[in-house]
């Protein structure tokens, strides 16, 4: 069955014609609804079953569409084939049309996939429908409810997807929620389905949304793709594929699957009304109505350089104490909220090691426990504060416990009102150099005790890169170089042996900044 629906020689073709030609005179399905031809270019097409044979329309033509590739780039993969098309409720099979006939039909069982946590599918967040068509023949599979549909056909695999298109979705730091507040690339503003016909395919469309002064894309039900490999640690094609839901590129006129964030700036900057169209060809077009000029924003994260201070910290003067302060890093626009993250080493006990929050290395603005506007989001029992005893108010670690912790200050409501949270940090190893690129792949840094490290023994493969995170999240993780680890950095990080290491990562400023090394354990 490999790649049984590739594109056939001229040959082989005229030889399947000859041969469907002559099964018209058995009792089998007759091919088209008049079991005549079918009036549509050559092609892979989704057909619907139509009484003793099938109907076909231009609609629901699959083409050739690039896959996700190593990281986030987009790659041909030989024999896969995508489209968006309206589905009425029936039955269905896949099928090659050569020459106004149907040349091939190829049925399968469907089945439902839904948020699967291990193996395939595990980075689509919904329910698609998942078509076997291993076992050949022409057995077909139902669509139970009526809608757009982004549907796929993959030859290596032998099986096709059938994705109900709820809404979709403009994403990305230029998308603001707000005057101020960007979403970022974690959290999507809907576009709705507003119209939605076999004859004139669907109108998706949302107003009020602001456009400014960064990158934005468009993607399905809030999902970037669908991770159909056996292994998805790899992305060597043998373990399957990765099918793109959504759509970018370098202006709205040249739209593809996992293009590129679409830029936005300057006289562009507006309120908009969003329209996104697909055609009854299954063709993708979006409108931009301008409809009034972007909020300006009065809040300016630059005036909150947030800072940790204090007695439980260590500083440059390498001990603790409360003579500088340790800095955090802004995110911007993180889900729509502004936030200042950072990973600091924290000596435990009540009685001396304390600390507190301020801006610009001084106590005009600080976050303090008895000050109203500040809730304190931490897991119960981690932080504490002595506002009883203190009336300025300062905080500690709850049950005295040392090592790493992750500070987060956040504000969704331009400065009115803040939070903080604070959990333990846990290091680990995340990448293809090391246990591979999974959710639950990170290999565990271990807390050395000493409010400056944590490192871990593991083999290392010069083939591969790797990164640090904390807690098995993106939210915060180093690139860039071992000597010098930069935030958020977009570069990998490499050994040049293969081999077992041992790997440490440290702070000298109280975490401010991070080196690691990676030291060979030689036999």
């Amino acid at each position: 069955m490999k790649n049984v629906l590739k594109k056939l020689s001229l040959l082989l073709s005229f030889a399947l014609v000859i041969m469907l030609i002559s099964c018209k005179n058995d009792d089998g399905p007759k091919i088209g609804g008049d079991g005549g031809s079918f009036n549509v270019a050559d092609g892979f097409y989704l057909a619907k079953v139509n009484g003793e044979g099938y109907t076909i329309a231009n609609g629901n033509k699959l083409k050739a569409t690039k896959v996700e590739a190593d990281g986030f780039g987009t790659q041909v993969r030989d024999g896969f084939y995508q489209g968006y098309m309206f589905l009425s409720v029936g039955s269905y099979i896949y099928g090659e049309v050569f020459d106004q006939e149907l040349s091939q039909e190829l049925g399968g069982t469907a089945s439902t996939f839904n948020d699967d946590e291990s193996g395939n599918g595990d980075s689509y967040n919904g329910s698609y429908t998942v078509v076997d068509l291993s076992a050949g023949g022409t057995a077909s599979f139902s669509v139970a409810t009526a809608g757009m549909y982004l549907v796929t056909f993959d030859s290596d695999t032998e099986e096709g997807l059938l994705v109900p298109i709820t809404d979709w979705g403009v994403i990305g730091g230029g998308v603001f929620e707000s005057a101020c507040v960007s979403n970022g690339f974690n959290s999507d503003i809907d576009i709705d389905v507003t119209s939605a016909t076999e004859a004139d395919g669907a109108v998706f469309s949302a107003t009020g949304i602001i456009l400014k002064n960064g990158e934005y894309k468009f993607r399905i039900n809030d999902n970037w793709k669908i991770d159909r490999r056996s292994d998805n640690s790899s992305f060597d094609f043998a373990n399957g594929y990765v099918a793109l839901t959504n759509i970018g590129g370098s202006s709205l006129s040249a739209l593809e699957e996992g293009g590129a964030n679409i830029p936005i700036s300057g006289a562009n900057n507006g309120t908009y009304t969003i329209t996104l169209t697909i055609n009854a060809s299954g063709q993708i077009s979006v409108t931009l109505t301008k409809t009034g000029d972007a909020p300006v924003c009065t809040f300016d994260p630059a005036n909150y350089t947030w800072g940790i201070i204090g007695a439980a910290t260590q500083g440059s003067e390498g001990r603790a104490g409360w003579s500088d302060d340790k800095k955090l890093t802004y995110i911007n626009g993180d889900g729509g909220v502004h936030k200042w993250r950072g990973v600091f080493p924290l000596a435990g006990g009540t009685a001396d090691n304390m600390f507190k929050f301020r801006t610009d290395n001084t106590w005009a603005t600080k976050l303090l426990p008895t000050t109203a506007n500040v809730t304190d989001n931490t897991a119960e029992g981690t932080l504490s504060d002595d506002g009883d005893t203190n009336s300025d108010g300062q905080w500690f670690i709850a049950d005295g416990r040392s090592g790493f912790f992750y500070i987060v200050i956040s504000t969704a409501d331009q400065g009115a009102t803040w939070d903080i949270s604070i959990d333990e940090a846990s290091f680990g190893i995340i990448g293809d150099g090391a246990a591979g690129w999974g959710d639950t792949d990170d290999v565990v840094m271990t807390y050395d005790d000493n409010l400056m490290s944590a490192s871990a023994n593991t083999n290392l493969v010069s083939t591969g890169s790797f990164k640090f995170r904390v807690n098995a999240s993106w939210d915060f993780n180093f690139g860039g170089a071992l000597e010098a680890l930069v935030f958020n950095d977009s570069n990998n990080l490499t050994v040049d042996n293969s081999g077992n290491y041992n790997v440490t990562i440290t702070t000298a400023d109280g975490g401010e900044t991070y080196t690691a090394t990676a030291v060979e354990n030689l036999p």
